[in-house]
């Protein structure tokens, strides 16, 4: 498992957001997150990495699988690489987001 305040940081910096983007889009307080990417939290709950990954732009799988909760999490999942495509091409974590919520729309009519 790796480190959670790292992690976070690291997947914040990709997302090009600062601690207050990260704090507004994950409705959470930037206490939080500025307390979190110190180490001052050593554990956080369901709740917390879902607002997580909402501000991030993230699934919660996604999120879940970056800080090493799941298993066989060496193999990311198309929809995580996608993500750090977009995300290295200049997509903000809010467009990121539509193109992957459309890409699981395409794959849901697909099989209809």
């Amino acid at each position: 498992m790796s480190n959670i305040s790292s992690t976070i940081k690291y997947l914040r910096e990709q997302a090009e957001l600062s601690q207050n983007q990260l704090a507004r889009q994950s409705d959470v307080s930037v206490g939080f997150i500025s307390k979190l990417e110190a180490g001052q939290y050593k554990t956080v709950s369901l709740d917390k990495c879902q607002q997580l990954a909402k501000g991030l732009g993230l699934t919660l799988k996604d999120l879940l699988d970056s800080l090493g909760f799941l298993e066989n999490s060496s193999t990311p999942s198309a929809s995580h690489a996608l993500q750090h495509a977009l995300r290295g091409s200049g997509y903000n974590a809010t467009e990121v987001k539509k193109v992957i919520d459309f890409a699981e729309y395409l794959k849901h009519q697909r099989h209809e």
